[in-house]
């Protein structure tokens, strides 16, 4: 079944034409929905699923991997991607081909593995990253600027101007000196680079800019925010921007932005299986840039709770049967 909309990134006529072909030669039985101005609906989702097809290709982008991925969590029905969104973020974390046609590939030759699953207040899930602070604030711009209104990015830099740094408080699920193992703060020892972490047990108090929470490395448009987040380690990685001054967190944003920079030794880089966020005000809080409420808040993550494929084979077996296609 496959639900294709045109007004996709990439999802041109000729695009689309050739992953209907690329599919069609390998698979057996293919139910085709153009959605069109028709939305596109969880509903509609769990409809389709109930015909239980052996695996569910998503062409889109990360709006309607999310969706249809959010349906598949739990379930033993693999996920292959094929991205043409305009940032496809969930496949450049997995390694998939950049262009829609070679990644088709992936449906005949690709290996299932499972990845991880986060998950905020126990029922707003993302596959990206969450967060806290000016980042959330940041994501209704970068909507903007995904839209071709590249004015926007002048306002996503005077967003970072104006804020302020805000006091939060952080709950780990282990004490915060085994959570800091994941700093990125140099080759500096431990011991020396945050002596007061060392004392503390489950929970520490800071001022920072804002608290990104990682399933995988990429989000937004196309940030690295956590680098070294793993998608299949059971683990949460989360970046505090703290000690930033407004102008080094304007310049570091756009340069991982454009994929020149990535690591900055101001960042507090920490790991755990769930994470808890306090402020005396309430601030934004968002999952794969959907505004979620404000804090406190609680992270937690669903360990290889969705199935998708990657490159490879997989133990050398071919699928076939009914495959549910979605295209945003």
């Amino acid at each position: 079944m496959w639900f294709h909309n045109r007004l996709s990134g990439k999802a041109t006529e000729q695009v689309l034409a050739s992953i209907r072909e690329r599919l069609s030669a390998s698979v057996t039985a293919v139910e085709e929905h153009g959605v069109g101005t028709e939305e596109l609906t969880p509903e509609k989702v769990r409809q389709a699923l109930e015909k239980r097809p052996d695996l569910v290709v998503v062409a889109g982008g990360d709006g309607t991997i999310r969706l249809v991925a959010s349906e598949l969590v739990g379930r033993d029905i693999p996920l292959a991607i094929i991205p043409v969104g305009t940032f496809n973020n969930l496949a450049l974390s997995l390694g998939l081909p950049t262009d829609p046609v070679a990644a088709c590939a992936v449906v005949d030759n690709g290996a299932v593995t499972r990845i991880d699953v986060g998950v905020a207040d126990e029922n707003n899930l993302f596959f990206e990253a969450g967060g806290v602070g000016v980042d959330a604030e940041m994501f209704p711009i970068g909507e903007e600027i995904k839209r071709g209104r590249f004015l926007a990015i002048f306002q996503a830099l005077w967003t970072v101007l104006v804020h302020k740094q805000t006091a939060v408080e952080l709950r780990f699920d282990r004490p915060v000196s085994q959570a800091y193992q994941a700093s990125f703060r140099g080759n500096v020892p431990l011991h020396r680079r945050r002596r007061r972490f060392r004392k503390s047990k489950h929970r520490i108090r800071l001022r920072c800019s804002f608290v990104a929470v990682a399933n995988g490395p990429f989000y937004g448009t196309n940030l690295a925010v956590c680098p070294g987040a793993k998608m299949d380690d059971g683990l949460l990685t989360i970046a505090v921007y703290r000690d930033f001054s407004k102008r080094e967190l304007a310049l570091h944003l756009w340069s991982i932005s454009r994929g020149t920079y990535r690591l900055h030794p101001k960042m507090e880089t920490f790991e755990s299986q769930w994470l808890q966020v306090f402020s005396r005000t309430g601030l934004p809080v968002h999952v794969d840039g959907h505004a979620i409420g404000t804090t406190p808040v609680r992270f937690g993550v669903r360990p290889k709770a969705l199935a998708v494929m990657v490159p490879g084979r997989a133990n050398g077996a071919a699928r076939s049967g009914t495959k549910v296609i979605s295209n945003q």
